[in-house]
């Protein structure tokens, strides 16, 4: 497999500052805003990013298989699929639980969801099923989110 694109680490990089304003807002400057809604806005985002990376699974598996093409079939990887479906899913929960109990509880949903996702696609790293540079980025933006988190949740305790 090749390496990534440098546009592809660019991105991946600035889709985090929305994550990193809204944990440095709820921080810093939560005078102005109602910090439930900078914490709603927090655990949203947070759910588009797992969805994102759900449908990077998504976009894999749906790949044809460069020796079925000829053949005019497709090949399906069904766990690809599922697993794809799996972090959208954990958004949700996250955005339920923010909007209909607590945001914190998103918060702590978002924090555990994103780091096993992480452990999850490791996984397929390690038996080949993803590009040469996806993990070295995809480490990245989960150490970046999971710091933001951490701090969040550091902020509404003291």
């Amino acid at each position: 497999m090749k390496r990534l694109p440098f546009v592809a680490v660019v991105l991946t990089l600035a889709g985090l500052l929305p994550f990193l304003f809204g944990a440095c807002c709820i921080v810093f400057f939560n005078s102005g805003v109602p910090l439930p809604n900078l914490l709603m806005a927090f655990v949203f985002y947070g759910a588009i990013c797992l969805s994102f990376w759900g449908a990077v699974q998504w976009g894999l598996a749906l790949e044809a298989d460069p020796l079925v093409i000829s053949t005019g079939a497709k090949r399906f990887d069904t766990a690809r699929l599922v697993l794809g479906v799996v972090p959208a899913v954990a958004g949700w929960l996250a955005a339920y639980l923010a909007f209909a109990w607590q945001p914190i509880a998103g918060v702590v949903t978002l924090g555990v969801a994103v780091p096993v996702l992480a452990l999850v696609e490791r996984q397929g790293w390690r038996q080949g099923a993803l590009p040469t540079g996806y993990m070295g980025l995809r480490w990245i933006a989960t150490a970046i989110m999971e710091c933001c988190i951490v701090v969040v949740l550091l902020a509404r305790l003291f």
